[in-house]
């Protein structure tokens, strides 16, 4: 798996590379409609390949933090179920102390 993972990390990073040194050209960024502010927001003389790396980078981060807002509900539902089970393990504990012993009566039967 791991395989894998380096081989897709090399084409991504190759593509990368290929379409960088492909669009060195420079261009004109305008971050708003010019007749709006004019080119006071504007980024004059960048290479097209920075503004391209960029928008992906944009985008990824982007995406990284929706994904970890959409999780939450899951995190929050399994620290709920950690704090369960430290518990009613401490009840667990403190019964078998109440008890006297620290064995169960059970059968000991292995897991499948």
């Amino acid at each position: 798996m791991q395989t894998i993972k380096m081989a897709i990390l090399g084409v991504i990073a190759a593509a990368l590379i290929l379409v960088g040194v492909a669009n060195m050209a420079s261009v004109d960024l305008y971050l708003v409609p010019v007749p709006l502010f004019g080119d006071v927001y504007s980024i004059k003389g960048i290479p097209l390949a920075v503004v391209i790396l960029a928008a992906v980078l944009v985008g990824i981060v982007v995406g990284l933090v929706i994904e970890w807002l959409r999780e939450y509900k899951h995190r929050r539902t399994a620290d709920q179920k950690r704090r369960e089970i430290v518990a009613l393990r401490q009840e667990i504990s403190r019964l078998r102390s109440k008890l006297g012993t620290d064995a169960d009566d059970l059968p000991n039967i292995p897991a499948v």
